[in-house]
């Protein structure tokens, strides 16, 4: 699996080239982890999945 690593203020994104899919990632609890075949799709998956969970602040 190759990956390719961008930072954000509060996210991590890597590209998972072999599945063509964005992996977004919260910094401070990395087990909150998204896909999406776009960035903005991943980071859009991650903050709906930190909401559910009532870990979403003002990002």
């Amino acid at each position: 699996m190759t990956f390719e690593k961008y930072s954000n203020n509060w996210f991590t994104i890597a590209l998972d080239t072999e599945k063509q899919v964005f992996i977004a990632n919260d910094k401070t609890n990395p087990v909150f982890e998204a896909t999406g075949i776009t960035i903005e799709s991943a980071v859009h998956n991650l903050k709906t999945i930190m909401a559910i969970q009532g870990n979403l602040q003002d990002a």
